[in-house]
């Protein structure tokens, strides 16, 4: 071995050679390979940094925190000396702690090397962090450690209890539905000399359509078809309400001007405070003398369809919408029908359904309908108009709610 004073190779070459002065120096061989992989562990250590999730490097098996990422600071409110210098029952509940070191004690000779804890981590400031934390044992040149990655759970409660406050929303939207759609008659009257059907389809779970039929003595029959405004659970419980107002009240009334003169007054306020309104048509028909009288408060006008002129006529009478003004005077008119008159009272989710080019359904073909059935039944009238509707419109879904009363002169 040469010697600082041996002659060709001198102290002074050797020094900066070890140094790393000179063409040869070690420094100069090994600084680039050296560099790369400090290189490569800062831009790692970056991206452990800017991870989203929290991450702690645990030593085996005392599970002091030899390391932690800065996303583990931040969401913990806490410095990384404070993380690094207190145990780790400080932020994980007794639980997960308790899986911890299960893990740690058993994992190896059950064949396992990792688990995953749902749970919440405590911050240094109070308050807690849910978490998903996966843990995993890996070795470091013979050293074993514990790899700990806890996802922020918060987003992920916040959409869980949205989605079940949607859930039991729907539950309650569906049940909604159910009592609505119970309200209406299961089927309607039988009287001699008129055949009836009636069908209502909401848009929504729940809506403001409503039809019925009022039996009296003597082959009179009451048809009532109304429309309140919305399709929220407003509406729903207005149509609810005026239901039953009308069992109460159609029976102290004999006219149908006076019935919508006392329902208005009495729903008059209800409505103003819940900013509704009711479209309603109210119809009475003398199956022996075959006399119709009829009043409206501003619902659509229904439609007559006369077998013998073949022509198809709009019922109007007077009478303003219920919930505007407290006091209201009805017009009441009558109209003497046939055999082979089909009457039919529908709500505007018919003639104002519109297809892909923005076309309205419109009177139209309700009238064309009406001739082509009649010599069909009431029942079958009222399918084929849902049929055609539902054709012109291109799509199953309603826009609007759709209901009807056919009635039939036999």
């Amino acid at each position: 071995m040469k010697r600082p004073s041996d002659p060709g190779d001198t102290w002074s070459s050797q020094r900066e050679k070890i140094i790393g002065l000179g063409e040869r120096s070690l420094r100069k061989t090994y600084y680039p390979e050296l560099q790369q992989k400090l290189d490569e562990l800062e831009r790692f250590r970056a991206l452990l940094d800017q991870s989203n999730d929290c991450i702690f490097l645990l030593q085996i098996p005392s599970l002091a925190f030899v390391d932690v990422n800065d996303s583990a600071c931040r969401q913990l409110g806490c410095s990384r000396q404070q993380l690094l210098s207190l145990p780790l029952d400080n932020f994980f509940p007794a639980e997960a702690a308790l899986r911890v070191r299960e893990l740690v004690a058993f994992g190896h000779a059950e064949g396992r090397d990792q688990d995953t804890i749902t749970t919440q981590l405590y911050k240094c400031s109070g308050g807690e962090l849910p978490v998903e934390i996966t843990i995993r044992l890996v070795s470091f040149h013979k050293n074993l450690y514990g790899v700990a990655v806890a996802r922020d759970l918060t987003e992920r409660k916040r959409a869980e209890k949205v989605l079940l406050e949607n859930s039991r929303m729907l539950r309650d939207m569906e049940l909604a539905r159910q009592i609505q759609l119970s309200l209406l008659p299961k089927a309607p009257p039988e009287l001699p000399g008129v055949e009836l059907a009636g069908c209502c389809v909401p848009a929504a779970h729940v809506g403001g359509d409503y039809y019925d039929f009022y039996r009296r003595e003597d082959g009179v029959v009451d048809l009532v078809i109304a429309d309140v405004s919305g399709h929220s659970i407003g509406a729903a419980l207005m149509t609810a309400e005026a239901r039953s107002v009308l069992h109460a009240e159609v029976h102290s009334f004999s006219g149908t001007a006076d019935i919508l003169a006392s329902l208005n007054e009495i729903l008059y306020e209800d409505l103003g405070q819940a900013g509704l309104f009711i479209t309603l048509f109210y119809v009475k028909y003398d199956a022996v003398s075959r006399t119709l009288t009829y009043s409206n408060a501003g619902h659509v006008l229904p439609l007559l369809f006369r077998g013998a002129a073949a022509a198809c006529l709009e019922l109007d009478a007077e009478g303003l919408i219920l919930g505007v003004r407290k006091e209201v005077i009805f017009e009441e008119k009558q109209l003497q029908l046939e055999q082979g008159d089909l009457l039919l009272l529908y709500t505007d989710g018919i003639t104002e359904s519109r297809n892909s080019a923005g076309e309205m359904f419109g009177r139209a073909r309700l009238c064309d309908i009406l001739n082509a059935g009649k010599a069909e039944s009431p029942r079958a009238v009222v399918d084929a108009i849902l049929a055609e509707v539902t054709a012109f419109t291109g799509t199953a879904a309603l826009e609007d709610d759709v209901t009807m009363i056919a009635l039939k002169v036999v």
